[in-house]
C-alpha cells in the first residue's frame, strides 16, 4: 500500500493566511474527502498538490520518501482541478487523441471514453456535450497516464443526480483497483456512501480528520415516516418525538436496527427512514 503525504502546508497571500500547518496524507485504495466551506482553503491546498502553487512552509512525501517538491508528485497522479474546457469543434474521441499525442502518451482514446461510459458519444463534438459529459471526457483525461491517484476538486459539480450516481461508480470501482483518491465537494450525503478517510478544513486549518468507520457508532438523527398514523397506544419510550405519521430520535446504527425490528414485529412498517450524515452532522458542527 503506498501513501502520499503532505506536512505543515503554509501558504499566505500578504497578511492573510490561507493555510496554517496543514497536514493530511492519502493511500492506496482508500478515498479521502476533503470538506470545508467555502474560503477554508481546499482549492489552494489541491493547487499546491498539483505544483500550481508553492506554499511558503510544507512537505510532500511519497512512500516516506521526502520529494524536492510537489511538483514531483505528478508522475504519480492525475487532476481535475477547474472544470474541464476542450475544443468544442471536436470530438470527444479528438480532444482524447490530441491530447495523447501532445503528452506522449500511450493511452487510448476509445479505451478510455469507454471507462467512462461515453463510448456512444466518441464521435460526437463536445459542443454538444452536456455538462455531466464534459464532466466524464475530463475524467478520462485525468486517466490517460493510468495514474496511481486521483486529485479531484469538486468533481460532482452542476451533475444531475444520475450523473453523480454514474461518477460515484466510477471512483469506487477506482478505489477497488487500488488507486488513491482525493476529492473535494459539497455532496456530503453523496460522497459519505464511498469514502473512506474525510478531512474537515476551516479557516485554513483542520478542523477534524479521521476515518468513517470510527465514527460509525456515533448516535444521529433520525426521522422513520409511516404511511398511516401510528396507533395511540404506541409507546416508543424515552427519547423520542412523535407525531401522527412521525417517529424521530437521535440513534446509533445499532439501535436504529433494534428499532425497526420491534417495529417490524408490531407491524409498523416505515416506508422511508432518514438518517443524518455523519459527515453532514460535523459539517454543521464545524461552520456552528
Amino acid at each position: 500500500m503506498s501513501m502520499i503525504e503532505a506536512r505543515d502546508l503554509v501558504l499566505r497571500y500578504g497578511s492573510q493566511t490561507i493555510l496554517d500547518k496543514v497536514s493530511f496524507s492519502l493511500q492506496s485504495g482508500r478515498i479521502t474527502a476533503l470538506i470545508g466551506p467555502n474560503g477554508a482553503g481546499k482549492s489552494s491546498a489541491f493547487r499546491i498538490m498539483a505544483g500550481l502553487v508553492t506554499p511558503e512552509h510544507g512537505e510532500a512525501w511519497f512512500d516516506h520518501v521526502l520529494l524536492k517538491s510537489f511538483k514531483d508528485l505528478r508522475k504519480s497522479c492525475g487532476y481535475l482541478l477547474e472544470a474541464p474546457d476542450f475544443y468544442p469543434y471536436l470530438s470527444g474521441k479528438e480532444n482524447l487523441d490530441l491530447l495523447i499525442r501532445l503528452s506522449g502518451s500511450h493511452a487510448d482514446a476509445a479505451s478510455l471514453l469507454e471507462l467512462v461510459g461515453l463510448a456512444d458519444a466518441a464521435d460526437k463534438k463536445v459542443r454538444n456535450y452536456s455538462r455531466g459529459m464534459k464532466q466524464r471526457l475530463g475524467m478520462a483525461q485525468v486517466m490517460t497516464d493510468d495514474p496511481a491517484y486521483l486529485i479531484l476538486d469538486e468533481p460532482f459539480n452542476g451533475l444531475d443526480p444520475e450523473v453523480r450516481e454514474q461518477m460515484l461508480a466510477f471512483l469506487t470501482r477506482m478505489k477497488n483497483q487500488g488507486k488513491g483518491i482525493l476529492v473535494s465537494t459539497h455532496q456530503l450525503d453523496d460522497i459519505e456512501t464511498i469514502t473512506d478517510d474525510f478531512i474537515f478544513l476551516n479557516r485554513g486549518v483542520v478542523f477534524l480528520s479521521g476515518a468513517m468507520h470510527d465514527y460509525h457508532d456515533e448516535r444521529q438523527n433520525v426521522t422513520l415516516f409511516f404511511s398511516t398514523p401510528l396507533p395511540g397506544d404506541f409507546d416508543p419510550g424515552a427519547g423520542f418525538t412523535r407525531s401522527p405519521n412521525t417517529l424521530k430520535a437521535t440513534l446509533g446504527i445499532g439501535e436504529t436496527e433494534d428499532l425497526l425490528k420491534n417495529l417490524y414485529a408490531k407491524g409498523l412498517v416505515p416506508y422511508r427512514v432518514n438518517r443524518s450524515g455523519i459527515l453532514h452532522d460535523k459539517y454543521m458542527e464545524m461552520t456552528r
